[in-house]
């Protein structure tokens, strides 16, 4: 007996495959490796440097700043396990990027998303606007 897997969408369709087509960052390096990692995160969110995904521009960024926001908060969460277990002390560089670069970082991804948002609601009203004229 074969059994044929129905999909909803097409394999290339864009929302299909995955909850955030965005690639971001895995588990709690180091420091330095994660200050890195949102350091890059934030020039592709300011425009100095090309976004990894293709998506219309109106859509990439709430796209790409949705999913580094998520990332951040992942950090966050982590680094809050961490120092509940005793892994990770306070005045440690971890404890410190936490409070510091961490916070600012998810704040500034907040805000890119929200833009991002706003964008998209924009697009979709003009849409709209056309599709009645």
């Amino acid at each position: 007996m074969v059994v044929k897997i129905a999909r909803p969408t097409r394999a290339h369709a864009q929302f299909g495959q995955q909850a955030i087509a965005t690639p971001t960052g895995r588990g709690l390096p180091d420091v330095d490796e994660l200050w890195e990692e949102i350091h890059g995160y934030v020039d592709i969110i300011l425009g100095r440097e090309e976004a990894p995904i293709d998506f219309p521009a109106y859509l990439a960024l709430a796209e790409l700043a949705t999913a580094y926001h998520c990332r951040g908060l992942e950090i966050e969460m982590m680094l809050h396990n961490a120092e509940r277990e005793g892994v990770v002390m306070r005045g440690s560089a971890l404890y410190k990027f936490r409070t510091g670069e961490l916070r600012s970082f998810i704040e500034l991804s907040k805000r890119a998303a929200e833009l991002g948002s706003r964008r998209l609601t924009q697009e979709q009203l003009m849409y709209q606007m056309r599709l009645e004229t």
